[in-house]
């Protein structure tokens, strides 16, 4: 089966070229994340933090995978996502609560980028500092996450159900015909779906309806062969949204009134919301909070329209959202240049609203 390579890819290959040269892996202070001593204005969403984790759990795994069967490519991009986009979105509460942790999964995330980004290394060394990392995550979960949260099985309950919305995005986008079309994207789905089956597995008390969690562990078997099998993206959703609605804790009154799925127009509100607040925290000096608002704008929501709205509308969103912005935080662009910027987003997101009422899915 021959699979393509695609732009994530080759923006992955081509940061590892810049990171070596310029810092050796050891990148700026405001992409490490470090606090600048700005309070945070929010109350941290513990599901998105723990789901985030946990995709870079899935990617530390994947890269580990790629560097068994010898893909030196797939094993780099999977080891620098996390580095490239989704420590932004955990620095602030990881930082608010152990400034040295912080740290020190940011440097660890980096060695094991640099182990990628050698055939010195062997599968042994990867794998080592593989499992080290993900150990590292796990502590990073259990230090920022109170335990009165981590342990109810409303909160993993919500986890697994971002990790297989995230899961199937990916897939939609890796997938087309029964065949692999974007590898990297193919593989962060599956890694996603084992995620969410593993953290299902080790949760208590999802039900006391031993049918009911027989029957989740049936849909779980039957996602994960779906996968491996490339079936529909039709089929796909359809088990995922039968894991997601058989997924009620015995208490349910937090979860019942959370599981309305957002249509396109909602994520693209909410970018222009998120947008909004880059300018309020760049205007304020909050570099490491404008970043990650940009970020969430991005891989949070854009993602989710990208296949809805089509090629067109979808690159110039990305390279404008996910490419041009996050350049201009890091490299001090003017109050003026980011607007500005931020409108040309704006325009595109009018686009899309335009073309998804025209087009409705």
């Amino acid at each position: 089966m021959h699979t393509n390579k695609n732009n994530k890819l080759a923006l992955r290959l081509v940061t590892a070229v810049v990171i070596i040269a310029i810092f050796g892996f050891a990148l700026p202070n405001q992409v490490m994340g470090q606090n600048n001593g700005t309070e945070q204005q929010n109350q941290t969403d513990y599901t998105s933090f723990h789901s985030n984790i946990e995709q870079i759990i899935g990617h530390i795994e994947k890269a580990g995978y790629n560097k068994f069967h010898n893909n030196t490519e797939l094993t780099l991009a999977h080891a620098l996502h996390p580095i490239e986009e989704v420590l932004t979105l955990v620095t602030i509460p990881l930082s608010t609560a152990d400034k040295n942790l912080n740290d020190t999964y940011f440097n660890d995330l980096n060695q094991l980028a640099g182990l990628a980004s050698t055939d010195n290394s062997t599968v042994d060394e990867f794998e080592n500092k593989g499992k080290s990392s993900i150990e590292l995550s796990d502590t990073v979960v259990t230090t920022v996450i109170p335990a009165t949260i981590l342990n109810t099985a409303e909160h993993n309950i919500s986890v697994i159900k971002d990790l297989l919305k995230t899961a199937a995005s990916e897939y939609k986008e890796g997938v087309a015909g029964g065949n692999i079309t974007l590898e990297l994207e193919y593989q962060d789905g599956s890694a996603f779906v084992d995620r969410a089956n593993l953290l299902f597995n080790n949760t208590q008390n999802i039900s006391n309806d031993t049918s009911s969690i027989t029957g989740l562990l049936s849909a779980f078997a039957n996602l994960t062969d779906s996968f491996q099998n490339l079936r529909d993206q039709a089929v796909v959703e359809q088990i995922i949204q039968r894991i997601s609605t058989g997924l009620t804790p015995n208490d349910n009154s937090t979860t019942s009134n959370a599981s309305t799925t957002p249509t396109s127009q909602d994520y693209i509100a909410t970018i222009r919301g998120l947008l909004n607040e880059v300018v309020s925290a760049y205007e304020s000096n909050d570099k490491i909070k404008a970043k990650e608002l940009a970020t969430a704008a991005y891989l949070d929501n854009f993602e989710y329209i990208e296949a809805p709205i089509g090629k067109e509308l979808s690159d110039r969103g990305e390279a404008l959202l996910r490419e041009k912005l996050r350049e201009q935080i890091d490299g001090n662009a003017t109050i003026e240049e980011i607007k500005q910027n931020i409108a040309d987003i704006n325009k595109v997101l009018d686009d899309s609203a335009t073309f998804l009422e025209s087009n409705p899915q």
